[in-house]
């Protein structure tokens, strides 16, 4: 047993401080950065997207991006359906890290949301998309929302959190 908090616990601690300084605004922002996913993912529809990163787990801080999976391995189809769509692709290129590190990621397209907010798509191995790898931060599967998930989401529960039962539970227990 360590004596030191995981980085689970460093990430719900950062998540408290965001609320405790931020408040409200914390939540409205998250809100407005997951519809903006759901806009772009619309838009990406035919390449099975999924949101990941901080803004699916809804622990955001000031200058979060969106992240954006897709099921694809060619990024000119996908650099094409974004610009058509209003979406300039601002950065791209190959992710060039071996293997091990990289968990199936083949390219990046970066780009700016009609909102303002920096966002990328990552183009993913097909086996890869499929079974995505354990977080490093939480130990869970990264499972991402598919957009009609996170359309749900975003009609019933916006400021849900998408992290482990347990550091939930620390959450509700250091708030009270």
């Amino acid at each position: 047993m360590s004596i030191l908090p995981s980085n689970g616990e460093v990430a719900v601690k950062l998540l408290e401080y965001a609320l405790l300084v931020e408040g409200e605004e914390y939540w409205r922002r998250l809100e407005r950065l997951r519809r903006e996913a759901l806009s772009v993912m619309r838009v990406l529809e035919e390449f099975d997207p999924r949101l990941v990163g901080s803004v699916w787990r809804g622990i955001i801080k000031p200058g979060s991006d969106i992240d954006i999976e897709v099921d694809y391995e060619d990024p000119d189809p996908v650099k094409e359906k974004l610009e058509k769509s209003g979406y300039p692709v601002l950065e791209e290129g190959a992710i060039e890290v071996p293997e091990p590190l990289r968990f199936g990621s083949l390219w990046r397209l970066k780009f700016q949301t009609s909102g303002g907010t920096m966002a990328e798509v990552i183009l993913k191995e097909h086996k890869w998309y499929l079974n995505p790898p354990r977080c490093d931060i939480f130990g869970d599967v990264k499972r991402g929302l598919k957009p009609a998930e996170l359309a749900e989401v975003l009609a019933e529960s916006p400021r849900k959190l998408f992290i482990p039962e347990n550091l939930k539970e620390l959450l509700r227990e250091s708030l009270n």
